[in-house]
């Protein structure tokens, strides 16, 4: 089952929040104040979403989180994940009707667009997105400064 998150979910998002964090690599390190204060955002504010991803006996296994807001080149809204995430083991069942959800949650916000970052050079990843229609438009670099 996919369903927008309640406050009981935090522990559990937070959770996955993390095993996003270490499995993208990031140069930084995972803060659970931070993911907490956006966890809490996604919940009450109706430009941010945090979608869970159960599984028949009620565990979340997933996470889809984004906001809703102006491009920053174009008077264009776009809705913008922040964090796409389904326990490796439970993959394959659920992410087309994450995506769906996401899609539908970014029209009734009034978006022209939806965005989704793909980790890294995964041929998977990339061949699930172009399946639904997106198309690459740009790829993100770090460069740790310390």
């Amino acid at each position: 089952m996919i369903r927008h998150a309640i406050a009981t979910d935090r522990d559990r998002v937070l959770l996955m929040a993390r095993d996003f964090h270490r499995a993208a690599g990031l140069p930084f390190a995972f803060c659970p104040v931070t993911a907490s204060m956006l966890f809490d955002a996604a919940v009450h504010d109706e430009d941010r979403l945090c979608l869970v991803y159960e599984q028949a006996d009620g565990a979340p296994v997933g996470t889809l989180c984004a906001y809703a807001g102006p491009h920053l080149f174009a008077p264009v809204k776009v809705a913008q994940e922040i964090m796409f995430w389904i326990a490796p083991a439970c993959r394959g069942r659920g992410a087309r009707g994450m995506m769906q959800a996401y899609e539908d949650w970014a029209r009734s916000r009034g978006c022209a667009l939806v965005h989704m970052v793909g980790l890294g050079a995964d041929p998977v990843t990339t061949a699930f997105y172009q399946r639904l229609g997106y198309e690459p438009a740009e790829r993100h670099f770090f460069k740790a400064l310390g």
